[in-house]
């Protein structure tokens, strides 16, 4: 996942037995929407066991967030085949305990949309969500609506979605039978359904062929502003450049991107991705799509690269997720971490970007992971970020773990002289490892090392288990990029607030004034006012980065600065337009981690072949 205490009552059962037809079968019709719920209908397998326990998964893989899925569950009916209900407990917010489940041949339940849901806290993050709009948009995380017995996950489960004419359903599943309106699909297990979320409407999709691999591009744009043609257009680039960065082949046979575009604002006030081993899922805002291209490109980027880590390389606690006592992997750097780097590395490598734009991405890590407890180590984070005392640095693992992946990178390189890097490293673990065997946990640092240097244990220890500061000076002046902690410049701004996307209003406001400088102060911005208009010329999505470059470029001290903003009255109903405004003034800042590049013609011998090394094929 892109852009996230443990209770649990559990009644174990010791052994499970059937009499025949061990396979879950599960009944979902698209077409009965009640009060905004959807009806569960569930087949379970002949049980021989008198008491049995049903649970929705309180966590599920890549999101490192408890969101008890449970508590979007009502109305749940435990009956034999005469239709007698049988007596039903409700232990804890995930967990069902039936009795007499040597009788139970139904259970029904209904399922509430988590996007639109009053359940409160957590919000779910929408990507890891469920949808239901009547007629128009479905999007089935499987978790929110499907779940499991106590021991029984490894299991077939047969799920029948019934769905209004027209509607298709986007997915990475292979094994799907239609007949009318009813697709039903085929799965192997509990692990492998979660894997593979759906989503149903009318379709938009395109299908474009890699090597031996057949990519689907599937997007829901309630106003048909982004369609999946152009994202298809716009990410084929870099999937072919990720599929030589891997070696030329892609480890895969069937993928699928799937776009829902939202043109209101989310529930959890954010947009992303949620990586799955053979898809994932996207929730983004629905603008002008020209504006999409670079965000489609970096976030697909990152999501795609995870068919390596943790489809290829995983470690034991993935290959058997518990949903509901999880315990969590050490190695974040590893499957968030190295998969970003990885993201921005092959746009440079293939030529996609250029040495400055792909720098800019590295500044701005080292600047958010500047943010977080940089002494903490990333294992032990890792191991324990559901829990309070670690949750708030979950998100360095895409700031802090791709720096490490890059400084990984580069000791690798300088102790190869330049031969060998994390793509080497990757395809070494692949050979090792691979989809059907796990490492463990504590084993995986010394089996790196084991497969490079003896530095490379160093390394680990240094800054991954523990907590010393990464040495980017060091590593990035061996590619003639020099680094600097702290610079003092002088510079014109618009007061350095920070600055959200209305994508209801469609406009731009003050996000935060955590930043703001001695001009920003003049300028009065306050919380939540909503930007009309700059120097007189309207502000919105489309024409921003224009606006913006023009002021940067013509700008000068003295000029006044106008801002038409919309501010709430104090009842806080109602808005009014007022104009602030102040001359321009050259304001004193505090740059951190600058990063210069030094250029060809003054770099030394082993500057310009690792420079080389690391930053082309």
């Amino acid at each position: 996942m892109k852009k996230l205490i443990f209770f649990f009552l559990s009644f174990s059962l010791a052994s499970v037995a059937f009499a025949s037809g061990p396979q879950y079968t599960f009944d979902l019709d698209l077409n009965k929407v009640t009060d905004g719920k959807l009806r569960v209908d569930l087949n379970p397998p002949d049980l021989m066991q008198d008491v049995v326990v049903y649970h929705l998964p309180k966590i599920v893989p890549g999101t490192y967030e408890i969101y008890d899925f449970g508590r979007f569950i009502s109305d749940f009916k435990a009956t034999d085949s005469q239709g007698k209900e049988l007596p039903t407990e409700h232990p804890d917010i995930n967990t069902w305990k039936i009795t007499g489940a040597r009788k139970l041949a139904h259970i029904t339940y209904l399922v509430e949309a988590s996007w639109h849901s009053k359940a409160g806290l957590p919000i779910v993050f929408e990507p890891a969500g469920t949808n239901i709009e009547e007629g128009k948009n479905f999007v089935l995380n499987n978790h929110g609506f499907f779940g499991f017995f106590d021991g029984m996950k490894k299991m077939e489960y047969i799920v029948n979605i019934t769905h209004p004419e027209f509607f298709y359903g986007s997915s990475s599943n292979t094994n799907v039978q239609s007949k009318g309106l009813t697709d039903t699909y085929h799965i192997p297990d509990y692990m492998k359904l979660v894997d593979a979320p759906m989503m149903y409407c009318i379709p938009d999709t395109t299908t474009i062929t890699l090597g031996k691999a057949r990519v689907l591009i599937s997007a829901y744009s309630p106003n048909h502003k982004v369609t999946s043609a152009f994202i298809a257009r716009n990410i084929t680039e870099i999937l072919n450049a990720q599929k030589e960065y891997l070696g030329g082949e892609l480890p895969i046979q069937k993928y699928a991107f799937i776009f829902y575009f939202s043109d209101k604002n989310t529930l959890s006030g954010n947009s992303g991705a949620l990586e799955h081993n053979l898809s994932s899922f996207y929730v983004l805002p629905e603008v002008r799509q020209e504006y999409l291209v670079q965000t489609l490109r970096d976030v697909a980027a990152h999501e795609f690269f995870h068919v390596v880590t943790p489809l290829s390389i995983h470690s034991e606690e993935i290959a058997d997720f518990d949903f509901n006592v999880p315990k969590m992997s050490e190695h974040l750097w590893l499957y968030e971490g190295m998969t970003e780097y990885s993201a921005g590395l092959v746009q440079v490598k293939y030529g996609l970007i250029d040495l400055d734009t792909y720098l800019g991405m590295i500044h701005e890590k080292l600047v958010a992971a500047s943010k977080f407890k940089d002494s903490m180590s990333f294992t032990e984070m890792s191991r324990h970020v559901v829990e309070p005392r670690y949750h708030d640095q979950y998100n360095n693992v895409y700031q802090k773990g791709a720096l490490i992946g890059m400084c990984l990178d580069m000791q690798l390189r300088k102790l190869s002289v330049g031969k060998y890097g994390i793509q080497e490293l990757l395809r070494d673990l692949n050979k090792t490892y691979g989809p059907d065997k796990a490492f463990k946990d504590d084993e995986l640092f010394a089996a790196i090392t084991k497969l490079t240097y003896p530095e490379i244990g160093v390394f680990f220890k240094n800054y991954v288990e523990g907590g010393k500061p990464l040495p980017y000076k060091e590593m990035l002046g061996w590619a003639g990029v020099e680094y600097e902690a702290r610079q003092v410049t002088k510079n014109l701004t618009l007061g350095s607030f920070d600055i959200g996307y209305d994508t209801l209003m469609q406009r731009f406001f003050v996000a935060g004034l955590n930043n703001l400088d001695n001009f920003g102060k003049k300028m009065n911005y306050h919380v939540g006012d909503e930007i009309m208009k700059l120097n007189g010329t309207d502000l919105n999505m489309d024409n921003v980065r224009d606006v913006i470059a023009k002021f940067g470029q013509t700008a000068k001290a003295g000029d006044e600065l106008k801002m038409d903003i919309l501010r709430k009255k104090r009842t806080g109903k109602k808005y009014r337009k007022k104009v602030l405004s102040a001359k321009l003034e050259e304001v004193e800042s505090v740059e951190s981690n600058v990063l210069t590049i030094i250029p060809p013609d003054r770099l030394t011998a082993p500057e310009k072949l690792f420079r080389k090394e690391w930053l082309t094929p």
